[in-house]
C-alpha cells in the first residue's frame, strides 16, 4: 500500500495517560505487529499498519535528524527514547515519548503519553532543527548536509540546556516522565478510587494463567525498583558534590604534615616532640591517601551505575507495564501465533534488559558497600588526626614563637571538621543501602520471566529469530 497523501491538521488525537501503545518491525522499518491502542490513536485499521514501513506515521514537524539518530543507536544494538510528534490518518498529530529496542530480529517500540513539563522545551527545539534542516534543502542542499548541520546545532543546544549529550538527556528524560505519569495516575486513582491502569487478566484463551500472574509480578517488581530511583538520583547528586572534595582531602592532610616536619626540624630539639606528632600525622595521612583514592574510585563507578541503573529500570519499568496490558487485551482475542509472538518479544525484551540490569544493582551493592567502609575507615583516621592536633597545639602553646605551628594546626582542626561534616553527609549511603535490602530479591525478577518462557514454549511459540 502506497503511503497516502494526507494533510496536517491542528487536531490533536486523544489517548489517555494510563494508556500504553507498541509496535514491532523489522530491520527495515516495517511493521510487523502492535496493539489496540496504536491502531485506534493513528486511526488506522491493524491490515493497514501491517507490512507497511512505520513512517507512514511520521509528522512533518520531525526532524529528521531525530530518526537518523533513532537508527543509529538501534543498529548499534542500544535501547533509546526520544519524543515523537506523529501523525494520524485523518491528519490529526499525537506527542509521545517513544522508546525504542533491538530484540531478536527485530525492533519493539513502546510509547507513552507525555506529561512532564520538558515536552514545550522540545517542541520548540524540534522546530528549531526543522527550520534548519529546510534551510538547507531549500539552497540546494542534500538531506544528508541537513542532518549534519541539525545533528550539530542539536548537540549544541542541549549543552546549553545542561546536559552533556543526548545520552544525558534522555537518561533524564525517560524516568522524568514515568515518574510523571506515575503522580498524575496516582492522584486520578486517589480521587475516584479506581485503578489507574488495567489489571492482569485473570485467564487467557488458550494459554495459561501463569504468564498474567507472571507479567503482573514482574511489573510490580519493577514498580518497587522504580520507586527508589529518587533515592538513587539523591544519591548520585551528592557522590558528585562529594568527589572533588574527598579527592583534595589527602592532599590537604600530606601537605600540611609535611610542612609540620619541616618547621618542626628546623626547630630541633626543641621541635622534637612535634616532629614525632607531625610524623605520625604523615602516616595517618599515607593511610587516608589510600582510602581517599579507593573511595573515590567506588564513588567514580557508583556514578556511572546510577546514571545507567536509571534509564535501564525505567525502560524495563515500562515495557513490562505494556506487557500487562497486552495480557489484558487477550481478554477478548483468540490465541493465536501472532498474540504468541508479541508476548514473546515483550518478554524477550524484558529478560534481554534484565540481565544488565540486575548485574548494575548487584555492582551498585558491591560499592556502596565498599563506599561505606572507606568512609568507617576515613572517621576512624579523622578522629586519631583530631587527637595529633589537639597534641600539637598542647605542644606548640610551649614555644616562645608559635605563630607557624599554631595558624597549621587551626588550618588541620579545619580541615577535620569539614571532613566531619562532609562525610556525615554521606548518610544517604546507608539510606540506599537500607532500601536496597528491603527490596524484593532479585532473582524474583528472573522467576517470573522463567514463567513466561515457560508458557512460550508449552505454547510452542516460534522463536524471535525465526518469526
Amino acid at each position: 500500500m502506497a503511503r497516502p497523501s494526507i494533510t496536517p491538521t491542528n487536531y490533536e488525537r486523544p489517548f489517555d495517560l494510563g494508556e500504553l501503545f507498541f509496535s514491532t518491525t523489522d530491520p527495515k522499518g516495517i511493521i510487523l505487529s502492535g496493539n489496540r491502542v496504536f491502531a485506534r490513536v493513528s486511526a488506522y485499521e491493524e491490515d493497514e499498519l501491517l507490512g507497511q514501513p512505520h513512517n507512514m506515521i511520521r509528522h512533518p514537524d520531525m526532524p529528521r535528524v531525530v530518526f537518523k539518530m533513532f537508527w543509529e543507536y538501534l543498529e548499534a544494538g542500544r535501547p533509546i527514547a526520544a519524543y515523537v510528534k506523529n501523525m494520524a490518518k485523518d491528519g490529526g498529530y499525537y506527542w509521545v515519548l517513544a522508546t525504542a529496542t533491538p530484540v531478536g530480529n527485530r525492533y519493539l517500540s513502546v510509547r507513552m503519553k507525555p506529561s512532564a513539563d520538558l515536552l514545550p522545551t522540545v517542541e520548540a527545539l524540534y522546530a528549531s532543527l526543522v527550520k534548519t534542516e529546510r534551510a538547507i534543502e531549500s539552497r540546494g542542499g542534500t538531506p544528508r548536509d541537513a542532518m549534519e548541520a541539525s545533528g550539530a546545532q542539536l548537540a549544541k543546544s542541549l549543552v546549553q540546556l545542561g546536559f552533556q549529550d543526548y545520552d544525558a538527556f534522555m537518561h533524564h528524560a525517560l524516568p522524568t516522565e514515568i515518574a510523571s505519569r506515575r503522580e498524575q495516575l496516582s492522584a486520578r486513582q486517589a480521587a475516584t478510587r479506581t485503578p489507574a491502569t488495567p489489571g492482569p487478566a485473570r485467564t487467557l484463551p488458550g494459554a495459561n494463567s501463569d504468564v498474567a500472574e507472571a507479567a503482573a509480578g514482574l511489573n510490580a517488581f519493577l514498580d518497587r525498583q522504580f520507586a527508589g530511583l529518587a533515592s538513587y538520583v539523591r544519591l548520585s547528586e551528592a557522590f558528585a558534590e562529594k568527589s572533588d572534595f574527598i579527592l583534595d582531602l589527602a592532599d590537604e592532610v600530606r601537605l600540611f604534615a609535611l610542612n609540620a616536619q619541616v618547621g618542626a626540624a628546623r626547630l630541633q630539639e626543641v621541635g622534637a616532640a612535634l616532629g614525632v606528632i607531625a610524623g605520625t600525622m604523615h602516616d595517618r595521612s599515607d593511610e587516608t591517601t589510600a582510602s581517599i583514592r579507593a573511595m573515590s574510585e567506588d564513588i567514580r563507578a557508583s556514578s556511572a551505575i546510577l546514571s545507567d541503573l536509571s534509564f535501564e529500570i525505567s525502560m524495563a519499568t515500562i515495557q513490562s507495564e505494556v506487557a500487562v496490558q497486552f495480557i489484558e487485551e487477550l481478554r477478548e482475542e483468540a490465541h493465536s501465533d501472532s498474540v504468541a509472538v508479541n508476548i514473546a518479544t515483550l518478554s524477550g525484551c524484558l529478560r534481554q534488559g534484565v540481565g544488565p540490569l540486575l548485574a548494575s544493582l548487584a555492582d551498585l551493592d558491591v560499592r556502596l558497600d565498599s563506599v561505606a567502609r572507606h568512609s568507617d575507615t576515613l572517621s576512624s583516621v579523622l578522629q586519631q588526626l583530631e587527637v595529633l592536633q589537639m597534641s600539637g597545639r598542647i605542644e606548640t602553646a610551649r614555644l616562645s614563637d608559635d605563630s607557624v605551628f599554631r595558624g597549621l594546626f587551626e588550618e588541620i582542626s579545619t580541615q577535620v571538621a569539614r571532613a566531619r561534616a562532609e562525610l556525615a553527609s554521606f548518610d544517604i549511603v546507608q539510606v540506599v543501602r537500607r532500601e536496597r535490602r528491603q527490596m524484593p530479591p532479585p532473582d524474583a525478577l528472573a522467576r517470573y520471566l522463567d514463567q513466561i518462557d515457560a508458557w512460550q514454549a508449552s505454547s510452542a511459540v516460534p522463536s524471535l529469530a525465526a518469526a
